[in-house]
């Protein structure tokens, strides 16, 4: 299989190559084929069985091709591949899968027919009854989109729309096909059951090569040698002259194979029974041709694999080596740490190293003592005694002890002390439990005896030193004195006998204080954390999961200033800078990165041996002791994870209904709880990729999911939504934001701009009904009162008029019949007259108000004439003698209605008074009324052609009399425009307006 042809391949290598680069995490040749971390999935995983074929495209996704149709795997979900509506796949048996840079997956059957798949879309280029292909082994495409397929009917070629089978014309005498290979080189090779052939362009004929194999099959080594692979072995093919290419990084992606070089140069191959590895420096160191025996390790039992049938292999893009078998799939990644095997008898370990790398482990149960070889692996040691612990001694040495004796080793040289002899009552076993040295001595701690002290060449008894007694952990610090952990908070610092307490009130909150580190600060540990000493009070530390400071058991510090702490949950790197950060201020919880079996650390912190789980070893090795073994790394051979995760939203769910979540999405009214899947293709550890989302439209801030690749939400209103997701692997390595197309959840017609434009109407109506209402209510209340005001004027009236105006006419009567007894002339006479005259007054006032009292309200023009007969019958407009008669026109316009009762009577006063004021003061003859009742305003228009106002009395009215004030006053009670004016030529006109829904009764 190949893609390239020569002309395009060194552009399309250099853009793979940036595409791949450092984003390599490829499996290391040191490390034995069984250190690498092996995951299998068969069909109680959900994969499918019958793994033929494997493919991963441009976009990411690794696509399984087997006898129950296509699959795809994103690292933690297999899925079937569902086709496009109206689309199917041309069978289920799948042979070849072969993946393009430019995204299309080609796919071969086993009986027969070839599809592309693009962007979701399938095309069948052969398919039907006339299907000139049968069952696929491989194709490769050229720069002019041009196929070749070797299949079981042969070798085809298809170009300009037309399949051709290759024969006699083109010299190729087979009449099938096991493959077909496009070198970086441009040349097409072809190989039936056992030749091989090259195709000479130049003359469109195929060239026997003079190489044969049985089951052939050409592949790549990462040199870009070409090798021709056969069921007895591998042989180089020679180069084109020139300039050597690599080859394509597309290479071992693009399509399975049965064999592969990977990209640090690992050969693997299906064994005749599981899975075999040559190492680089194996084939290598050939120079040519080797056989297949020459495989340095392998997996060949049946509890190593799910199946020891092997059908495909392909290395992805980050370096992971995948298997395809007939139980299902598997996976070899790089492990970050590397572990050291031991019996499994081993048990708790201890740990140590020299000053020149040479390390030893040694087991609390078994009694055994191991050295580590140049390779890292233990080699058991013959020392003639039960060995418990290993320690690092103060000069470089490292501490052995055994239940005889103890040793201090150091470049080759030992040096040996018995044990102190046994007392009487004392535990025989001399169970060596704590060694440590400080400036002037060696502490030896020994089960059931007690701490002893060697200095001198002497050993001092525990009864010497009494109040260091029963310590669970001793480390002497850098001026070479010795801090001990006790039970209870307890802390000692002995400084050359001196010895200072530390506990509780100090800080000291551990419970039982188990591991003592002072490489830099004084750092403490015990079942309920850890704590730091600063300024004589011990801060204690925290961390985002509590537990994971409990029984801390070690801690390396690289020259950078990172610590490393052995923990129960596994190795947790913290940074110099989150280190201070946390150290320095209390309430600052630790960020860390945590690294646990799926990093290849053995099980837990060790903790029952009294030593320090964790060694920053010489040659720049990191050490650290487990419950399951040793493992170790290096931070400057460290490979990081630099492929960003490849972000896809896989599918929607609206109320269980599954949608494409494509351009111009638009879900149905009512849609209730949303479900979108997500997911990234990072393959390396993608237990580990963490997500981040957030949807528009809803979420304000980002929403964290860690490794949970469904978001779900309910009670989503209509609107235009977008969805946005981040990933970030287990390097810290961001995907970016991904957003997904937009899509639209229709609104109810409850939810429409429509149904709240008529809520809103509805709403207005039932205010003004109500309105109305309560103005009807408060009407029909002003009703009554002014109907109850109406009876009493009209009881006072009567009242007036049958008691007082009565009483005064016949007093005024009673008064003339005197005046015409005096003398005509007299003074006495004209004082009686005026007197009578000024009465006649009195009693005229007097029935204008009757009148005014029992004014009706049924017709005002009526009313008003009325009023103005009753003015010119009691001379109320002879201002002066030899006046032309008063004429009083009232006219009205329209049809005359009832106006409400408080509106006509001030409408009436009103009225009135302009007609009072230009009788009796303007010297008025002529009076005209006019009452024009409109749809939409009420107008009263008295005019008069008397002498007028002066701007004084317009304005403020005159000086002791309230006739105009009144008039305003009236008018302004009942809402009303009043305005008085003078005419044009003489006389003065007063107009009166009012809205129509105010003046009408009824309205």
């Amino acid at each position: 299989m190949a893609i390239f042809t020569h002309k395009n391949f060194l552009r399309a290598a250099l853009a793979l190559a940036l595409m791949a680069g450092t984003a390599a995490q490829a499996l290391d040749p040191a490390v034995p084929i069984t250190g690498y971390h092996h995951d299998i999935w068969t069909s109680r995983e959900g994969a499918p069985r019958e793994v033929d074929t494997m493919a991963q495209t441009a976009d990411g996704w690794l696509w399984l091709g087997t006898v129950t149709g296509l699959h795809r795997f994103d690292g933690v979900h297999f899925e079937a591949f569902k086709p496009a509506p109206g689309e199917n796949l041309l069978g289920k048996r799948i042979t070849s899968l072969t993946a393009l840079p430019n995204g299309d997956l080609w796919i071969g059957y086993t009986f027969g027919g070839l599809s592309r798949l693009r962007n979701g879309r399938l095309l069948h280029l052969a398919s039907g009854a006339g299907n000139p292909i049968g069952a696929t082994y491989g194709l490769v495409v050229e720069s002019d989109d041009s196929i070749w397929v070797a299949s079981t009917s042969g070798l085809m070629h298809y170009s300009g729309g037309k399949w051709e089978k290759i024969g006699a014309d083109w010299n190729y005498p087979s009449p099938r096909a096991e493959l077909v290979h496009l070198d970086q080189y441009g040349r097409l090779w072809v190989a039936d059951q056992q030749k091989l052939y090259l195709l000479d362009r130049a003359a469109r004929k195929f060239q026997s090569t003079g190489h044969s194999a049985t089951a052939p099959m050409l592949n790549q080594s990462p040199d870009g040698r070409l090798w021709l692979t056969g069921k007895d072995g591998y042989t180089p093919l020679p180069p084109p002259p020139g300039q050597p290419l690599p080859r394509s990084p597309w290479h071992n992606r693009a399509t399975a194979l049965s064999n592969l070089f990977d990209r640090h140069g690992n050969l693997w191959a299906g064994c005749p029974a599981g899975l075999c590895r040559t190492l680089p420096s194996t084939w290598q160191g050939k120079n040519g041709a080797f056989p297949r025996s020459a495989a340095d390790d392998r997996l060949d039992q049946p509890w190593q694999m799910g199946s020891l049938n092997v059908h495909s292999l392909l290395e992805d893009r980050e370096g992971n080596i995948w298997i395809g078998t007939p139980a299902g799939l598997e996976r070899l990644r790089q492990n970050k740490l590397q572990t050291v095997l031991f019996p499994p008898t081993a048990g708790y370990l201890a740990f140590a190293q020299e000053e020149d790398g040479t390390a030893w482990a040694a087991s609390a149960e078994a009694g055994l003592l191991w050295r580590m070889d140049a390779g890292g692996q233990a080699v058991k040691q013959e020392t003639g005694q039960k060995v418990y612990v290993v320690a690092k001694g103060r000069d470089g040495s490292v501490l052995i002890g055994g239940d005889q004796r103890i040793e201090r080793r150091k470049g080759g040289v030992v040096e040996i002390w018995p044990l102190p002899p046994l007392l009487g009552g004392e535990n025989g076993k001399n169970f060596v439990l704590i060694l440590s040295d400080d400036a002037t001595g060696t502490w030896v701690g020994i089960g059931g005896r007690g701490l002893y002290r060697r200095e001198n060449g002497q050993w001092i008894s525990p009864g010497e030193h009494k109040g260091v007694r029963g310590p669970l952990y001793a480390a002497a610090d850098s001026k070479g004195n010795t801090w001990f952990g006790f039970r209870n908070n307890k802390l000692l610092y002995h400084e050359r006998g001196k010895l200072t307490e530390y506990g509780p009130a100090q800080g000291i909150d551990l419970g039982a204080v188990t591991f003592v580190d002072t490489q830099k600060e004084l750092l403490i540990a015990g079942d309920n954390g850890m704590a730091v000493l600063r300024d004589g009070k011990f801060l204690p530390l925290s961390a985002a999961d509590p537990g994971l400071l409990s029984n801390v058991s070690g801690m390396a510090i690289t020259p950078d200033g990172d610590r490393w702490l052995n923990t129960s949950k596994g190795l947790a790197h913290v940074t110099a800078a989150d280190w201070q950060r946390s150290i320095t201020h209390e309430d600052t919880p630790l960020r860390y990165e945590l690294w646990d079996s799926s990093d290849g650390y053995p099980g837990a912190a060790a903790m029952v041996v009294r030593t320090p789980s964790a060694l920053a070893g010489s040659g720049g090795r990191l050490w650290f002791v487990g419950t399951g073994g040793i493992a170790w790394f290096d931070p400057a051979r460290l490979e990081r994870n630099t492929a960003a995760p490849a972000v896809r939203v896989t599918g929607m769910h609206s109320d269980g209904v599954p949608h494409a979540l494509d351009a111009g999405l638009r879900l149905p009214p009512g849609t209730g709880k949303l479900q979108i899947d997500y997911t990234a293709l990072s393959y390396t550890m993608p237990e580990r990729v963490r997500f981040r989302y957030r949807l528009d439209g809803v979420d304000q801030d980002w929403q964290e999911a860690g490794p949970r690749r469904t978001a779900y939400y309910t009670n989503l209103g209509p609107g235009s939504y977008r969805f946005n997701v981040e990933a970030v692997n287990e390097d810290g390595v961001s995907s970016g934001i991904h957003s997904a197309e937009d899509f639209v959840i229709a609104p109810r017609f409850t939810q429409t701009v429509w149904f709240a434009a008529l809520c809103a109407l509805a709403a207005a109506l039932l205010a003004y009904a109500m309105h109305q209402l309560r103005l009807r209510q408060l009407t029909r209340r002003l009703r009554e009162r002014m109907h109850e005001r109406l009876v009493e004027r009209e009881r006072i009236a009567r009242a007036l008029h049958d008691t007082f105006l009565q009483s005064l006419h016949g007093l005024i009567l009673h008064f003339q019949a005197v005046a015409n007894r005096l003398p005509p002339g007299s003074d006495t006479r004209a004082l009686m007259d005026k007197t009578l005259t000024q009465a006649d007054q009195v009693l005229i006032e007097g029935r204008d108000q009757v009148m005014d009292l029992r004014v009706s309200r049924n017709c005002l023009s009526a009313a008003l004439k009325e009023a103005g007969e009753t003015m010119a019958a009691n001379g109320g407009c002879l201002e002066a003698p030899g006046e032309e008669p008063f004429a009083l026109t009232v006219r009205v316009e329209g049809k005359e209605r009832e106006l409400a009762p408080a509106v006509h009577d001030e409408v009436y006063a009103i009225a009135r008074e302009a007609m009072s004021n230009a009788c009796r003061h303007a010297g008025a003859s002529v009076l005209d009324v006019q009452l024009a009742y409109g749809a939409r305003e009420f107008t009263l228009a008295v005019r008069d052609n008397g002498k007028g106002l002066n701007h004084a009395t317009q304005t403020q009215g005159k000086a002791g009399h309230w006739g105009l004030t009144g008039m305003r006053e009236r008018a302004e009670q009942i809402g009303a425009r009043l305005e008085i004016s003078n005419r044009a030529g003489s006389g003065v006109e007063v107009l009166l307006m009012l809205a129509a829904s105010q003046a009408y009764a009824g309205k």
